[in-house]
């Protein structure tokens, strides 16, 4: 079995901070683009480059956080998973099952990221940041990260809790998409915002092969 990496035992942002700067020293700095292998996840990211930020939504219970872990399986640099569920914690153990690359991925819980983590986005260590649900984020918050986005060449993943309506836009995001498990069969994708915009459908096997059981979100 995968042994789990150190970074799992820190216990504050600044030990975070610091095991992610001497990790980023050892790693190559140039930008990479995202990459599932899944050709029509891939073409749906084409886009997005260094700087922006992607809205995503998904729910809960309908395993739709399946699609973005598909972006985190290949070199990725150096990354942050900033997570709030309440009562829920991070269970390495499930994230190595489904082929994450968790020595370049690292995890804190905040509630309210801009204002108990602004130190992480004053600073280029991790190029993927992923917030995922926080309990707020404002729109100066939104600003906030976009700006520093862009200065530092950094994507940013905001995953809401809901499914995206196209009544209501977002001038921060380059890309705004829903997703979910359709059938057992299944993932749907709907593209609300981006360069195709539109619905496109993501065979199961190709996103959870060994995981035909699957049924849970983790």
């Amino acid at each position: 079995m995968a042994s789990i990496p150190p970074q799992f035992a820190d216990a504050s942002l600044a030990q975070q901070l610091q095991s992610a700067r001497a990790l980023s020293q050892r790693l190559a700095r140039e930008p990479r683009a995202l990459h599932s292998g899944i050709a029509e996840l891939d073409a749906c990211f084409a886009g997005v480059r260094p700087g922006d930020l992607v809205e995503w939504g998904i729910p809960p219970g309908f395993n739709g956080r399946l699609i973005p872990l598909q972006l985190l399986k290949h070199e990725i640099p150096l990354s942050v998973w900033i997570y709030h569920h309440d009562g829920l914690g991070v269970f390495a153990s499930s994230w190595l099952s489904h082929g994450v690359d968790l020595e370049r991925l690292f995890f804190i819980c905040s509630e309210w990221p801009v204002r108990e983590l602004r130190p992480l986005f004053l600073e280029d260590t991790f190029r993927r940041i992923i917030i995922d649900s926080p309990r707020r984020f404002s729109a100066g918050d939104m600003a906030f990260v976009s700006q520093q986005a862009r200065r530092h060449g950094q994507i940013v993943f905001l995953i809401r809790h809901y499914f995206l309506s196209e009544k209501r836009g977002n001038p921060y995001a380059s890309l705004r998409l829903n997703t979910w498990q359709s059938g057992k069969r299944a993932f749907a994708l709907q593209v609300i915002k981006g360069a195709t915009p539109g619905r496109l459908a993501l065979p199961y096997r190709a996103v959870a092969e060994d995981h035909a059981d699957y049924d849970a979100d983790h």
